[in-house]
């Protein structure tokens, strides 16, 4: 960060402070020690795709993409923001001009794309976002800051299909109380009883009388765990399924993501919990509840299955919809037709699980086991 920069935000700070003791006028002015980003919207984009001419030339097409279109979602929990729904195909993301709100109007900076150095943030200039880009929003009274990762998701190729693929029929016991763990490249069937999940470190079990425990020593003892709300709240007992990846704000530490029947019948959708799991154990379980503002909640539905896919979570219940989360389990969007389930599975789908190559995994009632993948 240049002096000039540094100069000018201990000038900031000093303001605010005057600012705030002045009584001289009859409008106080507060000011808040809060640094968020409450909006960020995106401008118009230039879109620029190929086609043929009768003449079978190849040309080069430009259009207009309404940026506002593409809700963006801030996570202040993660300090990242982002699109759920992709840009089309095309969008031209290494210029976009953007308008961002932060609360008690802080100050607003951008880090570079290439080294720490940071300046302040202009609504009419143009922005690279071909890489995530670190904007810093300054407290009102220059008591400190707080940095948010943004990053643009793009459709990058449009002849990617992703289809699903029959891997093989097994012949199992008890298939409906089976789950797969995915490996490298495959996955492997592990017997699940009462087990929900895991996370790095840690099992999770829902018990027959609806407590939830946790294993450090992989289930040979089991302790109750911690919750910020009624566990009445938790989901139905053999009705849940859990998934884990690493925290990205903080090393050592998973997010987990639990998802289940309600126990009430009058409850019209699926309960949702998370946890901030350190590996050296700890960590309390936080109820997701859905309000008014979400418009994409998980449907109520007798069972789930819940995979970790490309970065996001996806969810196949008792419905047979493919749904996806893109924000850790609050909203739920039903997935493209490519991702609907085939026509010949049967039973329903009781476990998912995928690779480290891309491949999303599917075990169903019946022994089915499949495999879905992007084809280019």
């Amino acid at each position: 960060m240049s002096r000039l920069f540094l100069r000018f935000l201990t000038v900031l700070a000093a303001v605010s402070m005057m600012a705030s003791c002045l009584k001289d006028s009859d409008d106080e002015t507060s000011y808040t020690n809060d640094a968020a980003i409450t909006q960020f919207t995106l401008g118009s984009m230039k879109r620029y795709t190929h086609s043929l001419t009768k003449a079978g030339n190849d040309t080069l097409l430009t259009t207009t993409v309404a940026g506002a279109n593409y809700k963006m979602t801030i996570d202040h929990l993660q300090g990242r923001i982002y699109n759920v729904e992709v840009l089309p195909v095309g969008t031209d993301v290494k210029h976009v001009v953007c308008t961002v709100t932060a609360k008690g109007r802080g100050m607003l900076a951008l880090q570079s794309a290439t080294s720490d150095s940071l300046r302040w943030f202009s609504a009419t200039d143009s922005i690279d976002f071909t890489t995530p880009r670190v904007f810093r929003v300054y407290a009102p009274d220059g008591s400190g800051h707080r940095d948010y990762t943004v990053q643009l998701n793009l459709s990058s190729d449009k002849n990617a299909v992703f289809t699903w693929q029959k891997a093989a029929d097994l012949e199992l016991a008890d298939a409906a109380n089976m789950r797969l763990v995915g490996t490298a490249d495959s996955v492997s069937v592990e017997l699940r009883d009462s087990i929900v999940g895991a996370s790095t470190t840690e099992r999770y079990m829902l018990t027959a009388d609806g407590s939830l425990m946790a294993s450090t020593d992989g289930g040979n003892s089991w302790a109750a765990e911690l919750l910020d709300d009624d566990a009445a709240l938790l989901p139905a007992p053999g009705q849940a399924d859990c998934v884990s990846w690493p925290y990205a704000t903080a090393d050592g530490t998973d997010y987990v993501l639990m998802v289940g029947t309600p126990r009430q019948d009058d409850a019209p959708y699926m309960r949702v919990w998370r946890k901030i799991a350190p590996h050296q154990g700890g960590g309390r379980w936080v109820s997701m509840p859905v309000d008014d503002s979400n418009h994409y909640p998980l449907p109520r539905q007798q069972h789930i299955a819940l995979a970790r896919y490309q970065g996001h979570v996806v969810a196949v219940g008792s419905d047979a919809v493919v749904r996806q989360s893109r924000d850790q389990g609050i909203t739920w969007r039903t997935m493209g037709s490519n991702y609907a389930l085939p026509q010949e599975l049967t039973g329903r789908v009781v476990s998912m699980a995928s690779d480290q190559q891309e491949g999303l995994w599917m075990l169903t009632s019946t022994g089915q086991l499949w495999r879905g993948s992007t084809l280019k």
